[in-house]
Order: C-alpha cells, then structure tokens, then sequence
C-alpha cells in the first residue's frame, strides 16, 4: 500500500503548480468576461468580474508560496492576467459607461493612457522586483482598479454629461500618474495597530459595508487611493518643519526622515 502511496504524492507534489495558476487564470477569465459585459452595457456583472479578480489576485500568491509553488512563469503569467483584469478590463468599463456616447475619441485617448500606466506599473514590478511585503512603489494596480469599479457600483446607469466627463476624465488621469509615479503605499498585510484598534476599524468597516455596501465599498477603495499622496504630504511637511512625525526633533531624527522620504519618493 506504501509503494502505491508514494509515486502518487511524488505526482501530486510536481503538479502542485497547477493550483496557483488556476486561480490566475480564473483571475484572467474574470477580467475578460467583464470586458464581454462591458461591451455589452452589463456594468453591474462587469464590476462583479473585476471585484472576483481583485480577491483571486491576492489569492494566488499565497496558495503558490504555501505549497512552495512559486516560478518565474507564475509571475509572468500573473502580470498578463493582471494587465487584462485591472488594466484593460476597468479602462473599457469606464470607456463604455462615462465616454462612449458623449466623448468617444476623448474616451479612447483617457481609458488607453489607464491601461498604458497599468502595463508600465506592471512591467517596473517585474523588472525592479522594488515592491516587497512592506509596501508598494505606485498604486497597484488592483486598488487603481477597485476605485473604478466601487465608483461604477455606486452609480452603475448614469446620463452622460460634461461633468460626468469631466470628473472620468480626472480620476482616470489621477489613477494613470499614481500607478506610474514613486510614491510609496502601505501594504495592508503590513498594518501594525493594537488588536483594541484593529478591532474597532474593522468593526467600523463591516458595519458600514453591511448598512452602506456601495458608499462603503467607494470609501475604502478611496480612501487607500488616497493613503499614498497624504502619507507623503505629511512626511513633507514635518521634514520642512526640522521634527519627526512622531514628535521628535533631533539632528538624528531628522537625517532619519529624509532618508525615509528618499525611500518614500525613489524607485
């Protein structure tokens, strides 16, 4: 019965593989079939696919490093899924639902820009290897892609106008910078809180999902779009003024917060 066992756990161990690059490709069905339903004015499955895709994109990763599973063509693989997913797919949901039918040719030059600074983020992240369980240089691309379908979500039929426009135009413009730019976001896997504040947050969180599911939804996408450009702001504004943000103000505290801006703001 041993001699059997064995070449079958030896079987199992080799494909191991398999696991995480199905749930990849799940990621990269999900992304396609909201493009499908984008075409075809389904706003509210499309924003349903990408929203599949985010939580099988934070997935993968960790099925691949529990089975020891991790290789270069699962993060090559990874990177094209993620270009469909959070690239392509939310640039073609806003396309269709905010531009299609008051600013076409506008809305082809905007959403291809979203997707040209999803492909570079992606692509600097493969190249760099900078992004690390600490945090992240640039706004990955699936919180670029939340912020759009959580906007979408809140309002999924909505009469396109010029300030409709307008308002797409700008926060497409404003994901497309942050995805390529320096500054640095916290990783979520990372927040050091007490578990009495943990515990407050995440109540707060359910509890506004739960009574405000597409408000709620919205604020958090944002509010992480957000965390980059404000934790910079601060780190900024407590340099100019000589003192630590937590309240120090020392030659060494200060020598210590450039350097933590350099990291902040390099590559």
């Amino acid at each position: 019965m041993h001699v059997i066992k064995a070449p079958f756990r030896e079987r199992m161990y080799r494909r191991r593989f398999l696991v995480p690059n199905a749930i990849t490709l799940g990621n990269l069905f999900c992304g396609f079939l909201s493009i499908i339903y984008s075409c075809s004015d389904r706003y509210e499955k499309a924003v349903i696919a990408i929203a599949i895709a985010v939580l099988l994109d934070g997935l993968d990763g960790r099925v691949a490093r529990k089975l020891h599973a991790t290789s270069k063509f699962g993060v090559e693989f990874d990177s094209f899924s993620d270009l469909i997913s959070f690239g392509l797919a939310p640039a073609l949901l806003i396309y269709h639902w905010a531009f299609r039918h008051g600013a076409d040719e506008f809305g082809v030059i905007v959403t291809f820009a979203y997707a040209l600074c999803a492909a570079a983020r992606l692509a600097r992240f493969n190249v760099s290897q900078s992004d690390d369980l600490q945090g992240f240089t640039g706004l990955p691309t699936p919180a670029a892609a939340s912020l759009v379908v959580t906007a979408v979500n809140l309002v999924p039929r909505l009469e396109t106008t010029t300030s409709v426009t307008a308002v797409s135009a700008l926060v497409m413009a404003t994901l497309a910078y942050l995805m390529v730019s320096k500054i640095e976001y916290i990783s979520p896997k990372k927040l050091r809180m007490k578990r009495s504040e943990l515990t407050v947050l995440l109540g707060a969180m359910i509890a506004g999902l739960w009574y405000f599911n597409q408000i709620g939804l919205f604020s958090v996408a944002l509010t992480y779009v957000a965390s980059g450009p404000l934790i910079l702001a601060y780190r900024s504004i407590f340099k100019r003024k000589g003192q630590k943000p937590g309240g120090g103000d020392t030659h060494g505290d200060q020598q210590g917060d450039q350097q933590g801006d350099q990291k902040s703001a390099g590559f």
